[in-house]
């Protein structure tokens, strides 16, 4: 993956502001090569905020850009490893948004749990828009100490309440320390407010750092509840992958048919049975789980990959993940011991490389 140059919007514009035929929209300039069912983005803007529609959630998406000096803005696929109801969309080479995609799927709509019913009010407000999540409810009223889960490594992903106050949910923050030093970024909805479940991805941020190879995220901040997440998870990147051009904690690849990266194993070098795949190193805790990844499969009669453990004798199959209109959830077993293990995906003649998982 090409080292990315953290700039400000205002240079953002500019640059790219220089490289465009005067009167032309980020669009318009667009070179050959783009997402497959794309949209345009109008405009010049480098972050598009996306909403899936009713019933569905985004499962990942393809974007494009008119890219900064020295750079392409090609297509790039990102595989979430939560579904999302909304998400920002940004390129990693940076400027102007100029077409994207979304890979969606049907929601799944969980059952709430029985809420105590608030004594009856002669003139009630009406209800707020529902979402697939359930209301915040604490003595009858919003509960502002709602609370969301913990970090992952490529993103922070929150649920949130079908009932959140308006205007209250346009902003987020995540603190994470870096081997490039100490970085906050915040993610800001300027109109209306972020609902459902919306994850808010590092690498597609524009002040995540270039060159960042370990990071630990220490403190979230959501809007709209009391609550800040604190601790430690602790995140290492792996070199991108040859077989599925991946790093750990982020899953963008080229899509096939965009001229390749040479050494990134991205474009059309790279095989196509499965895409998206989490490689290189993470770090849980004993009695966790690693997050569950989503990829791409293609090219499979019967669309199964095998998950795989190294044990002592080689390695062991331990699962096997079925792909459902071409997109398969993998999940891993629960950590039971502390030390390093190893899992990978194969199918036929095909091997993924490898995540290693630390246990401590």
């Amino acid at each position: 993956m090409t080292p990315r140059i953290a700039l400000s919007a205002t240079a953002v514009a500019g640059i790219l502001a220089a490289s465009l035929v005067a009167g032309t929209t980020a669009a318009e300039a667009t070179p050959v090569g783009n997402c497959p069912d794309h949209r345009p983005v109008p405009g010049n803007a480098d972050s598009l905020t996306v909403t899936a529609p009713a019933g569905q959630v985004i499962t990942g998406y393809c974007v494009k850009s008119a890219g900064l000096k020295g750079t392409t803005g090609a297509p790039e696929t990102v595989v979430l490893a939560t579904p999302v109801t909304s998400i920002v969309l940004r390129h990693t080479d940076g400027g102007n948004l100029t077409h994207y995609s979304l890979v969606l799927k049907a929601a799944t709509v969980p059952t709430p749990e029985p809420e105590p019913t608030p004594e009856p009010e002669p003139t009630p407000d009406p209800e707020p828009e529902s979402t697939q999540n359930p209301p915040a409810i604490k003595n009858g009223s919003f509960d502002w100490d709602w609370t969301y889960e913990a970090p992952q490594c490529d993103g922070l992903v929150v649920a949130y309440p079908s009932n959140i106050p308006s205007g209250q949910a346009n902003d987020v923050n995540i603190r994470l320390e870096t081997d490039q030093g100490q970085v906050t970024l915040n993610y800001h909805l300027d109109q209306g407010t972020w609902s459902g479940t919306t994850a808010f991805v590092y690498s597609q941020h524009r002040l995540w750092p270039a060159g960042v190879s370990e990071y630990t995220v220490t403190w979230t901040q959501v809007g709209g509840s009391n609550y800040h997440w604190q601790g430690a998870v602790e995140c290492a990147l792996g070199e991108v992958s040859p077989e599925t051009g991946t790093r750990n904690g982020y899953a963008v690849v080229r899509t096939p048919g965009t001229p390749a990266t040479p050494g990134t194993g991205t474009g059309t070098d790279a095989p196509d049975v499965v895409e998206g795949y989490r490689t290189g190193r993470t770090k849980v805790s004993k009695g966790q789980r690693v997050g569950s990844d989503i990829v791409v499969v293609r090219g499979l009669e019967d669309g199964t990959v095998e998950l795989q453990k190294k044990a002592k004798r080689g390695w062991k199959s331990i699962r096997t993940v079925t792909a459902k209109d071409g997109n398969a959830v993998v999940t891993y077993p629960k950590q039971r011991k502390k030390g390093t293990f190893s899992y990978r995906l194969a199918a036929g003649d095909y091997v993924s490389d490898v995540l290693t998982v630390k246990v401590r």
